[in-house]
């Protein structure tokens, strides 16, 4: 039986590196040109099959693109839906504005069997090779960026405009890689877009915030003045950041955003949120949620400081009024319509509170704790 022992140890190895990530990963490249007619060409450089298993590579097992590669059917099926998600995930902005993406290449089932092949048994991952898409830029842009799908990682991409301008950058899953072409516009609707984003899609926190202040509000009308005079607050702050008169705010200010958060909530729970000294609390917070937009766009108070201080105040800071608006209205649709179905309204303006103010109180615990120990 002692024989029986080394092959069972081999049997398990093999195994466990089989359930493995391949050693021999490699990272993605893109390689982004553009143009004399402003045609914007990408060439990207990525592991086939781990892409078609939805992970990165250096998360892909060997099994799982075995499985994918030798099981009839495995791969066929994998291509019905993997070039349409690339093509999706693989997104050109213009100057803020997304542009189309066209296909020009992508990897066949055929190609990438061949190429595995051709590497040998042992090397038969990753499989490198290339898609190729295009945008069309216009001559006036100036300012391209590029996202990729997050299952190829970070992208190590590298963008030209024929030989004037280069610019090296790890572009990671979900964030922009940015190349300035031309020389950047600072216009009103651009900073009111800019404002808008801050809140809807990306600011869930001040969305928060602002369905705090519209469910202690007596009416309507009183919570949109709330919107105002909190719109004011960060006004003055932001627009004080922005041209130098305060220094930015650090990671600090996140926690006690998220305190302002939990007590609008608490306001609520506790019955406390229509006196008309409630136009202190959005004013107060207001300020301090200036400084942590401030703190949001630092990278950008440069370019602001170039600008008119009307394009700044009135175009960023009317993108964010004009969002929360729309957080409010959305709401009060919403209690409009449960009101109509004889919901208990007061209980649930009071549960909705309670539920904002321990998200609030638990979002500061956790940005607190990650600034304490390092991790946030």
């Amino acid at each position: 039986m002692t024989f029986l022992r080394p092959a069972f140890l081999a049997c398990i190895a093999l195994l466990a590196a089989t359930l493995s990530a391949h050693p021999e990963w490699k990272q993605a490249y893109c390689v982004g040109v553009i143009d004399d007619d402003y045609r914007f060409d990408l060439t990207i450089k990525f592991d086939v099959p781990s892409y078609l298993v939805g992970k990165h590579p250096k998360e892909a097992t060997v099994k799982e693109l075995d499985d994918l590669m030798f099981d009839a059917g495995r791969l066929p099926a994998a291509y019905e839906r993997g070039p349409a998600d690339f093509l999706k995930g693989t997104r050109v902005f213009v100057d803020g504005a997304e542009v189309p993406v066209e296909f020009l290449a992508f990897p066949s089932a055929a190609e990438v069997k061949a190429q595995s092949a051709k590497q040998g048994e042992e090397d038969r991952y990753p499989v490198l090779l290339n898609a190729k898409l295009r945008a069309r830029i216009l001559r006036d842009s100036a300012k391209v960026e590029v996202m990729f799908p997050s299952a190829l990682g970070a992208v190590l991409t590298n963008l030209r405009r024929g030989m004037d301008s280069q610019v090296l950058m790890n572009v990671a899953p979900g964030e922009r890689g940015e190349f300035i072409i031309g020389e950047v516009r600072l216009t009103l609707g651009g900073f009111l877009r800019e404002g808008f984003a801050h809140v809807i899609p990306d600011g869930w926190d001040h969305c928060l915030f602002m369905l705090a202040m519209f469910l202690g509000a007596a009416s309507l009308a009183q919570a949109l003045t709330r919107s105002l005079i909190f719109t004011l607050g960060h006004s003055v702050t932001l627009g004080l950041v922005a041209f130098g008169a305060l220094p930015p705010a650090g990671d600090w200010i996140e926690p006690i955003i998220a305190a302002t958060i939990g007590l609008g909530g608490a306001y609520v729970y506790f019955g406390r949120g229509e006196g008309r000294q409630m136009l202190l609390v959005p004013l107060t917070f207001g300020l301090i949620h200036g400084l942590g937009f401030a703190a949001a766009v630092t990278d950008k108070l440069a370019e602001w400081r170039q600008a008119q201080v009307v394009q700044v105040l009135v175009g960023f800071n009317l993108g964010v009024e004009l969002a929360q608006v729309t957080v409010i209205l959305l709401a009060a649709g919403l209690l409009a319509f449960a009101g109509r179905a004889n919901l208990p309204m007061a209980g649930w303006r009071r549960g909705l509170g309670g539920a904002i103010a321990l998200v609030g109180f638990g979002v500061m615990l956790w940005r607190a704790y990650g600034l304490l120990t390092g991790e946030g």
